[in-house]
């Protein structure tokens, strides 16, 4: 009796480790996808690229200063190696060996404050 009570167990742990292997294999949907080695070479090239992204600009009486790659800099600062020779309020210009890149901040649709109403007035 206790031969067949062991053989049992035996099958049945042989036939939870069959069953097992199987979950084993699937792949976990959260984990993010595997790397492309092509494309992982398209982006390393493109990086390599002199990149500059206008944040914003600062124009007044008394300084003009803008923001490219997270960066403050004012005319005459260098910046990935431009160097800035203009800031206006929406562009900046920068000289990059030997080339003028101009730089444009891009508009956005910019909600104004909307008029308070009183009861019985009119538009």
């Amino acid at each position: 009796m206790l031969t067949l009570k062991l053989k049992v167990v035996s099958v049945a742990t042989l036939l939870c480790m069959t069953w097992v292997s199987p979950v084993a294999s699937l792949e976990d949907p959260t984990r993010p996808p595997t790397v492309d080695v092509k494309r992982t070479t398209v982006m390393s090239t493109v990086s390599k690229r002199t990149r500059w992204t206008l944040s914003s600009t600062l124009v007044s009486s008394g300084r003009r200063t803008a923001v490219i790659n997270d960066q403050v800099v004012s005319k005459g600062d260098r910046i990935n190696g431009a160097t800035v020779v203009s800031i206006q309020p929406s562009t900046v210009r920068l000289r990059n060996r030997g080339r003028e890149v101009t730089l444009i901040m891009l508009k956005k649709k910019i909600k104004s404050l909307s008029r308070v109403m009183k009861p019985g007035q009119r538009k």
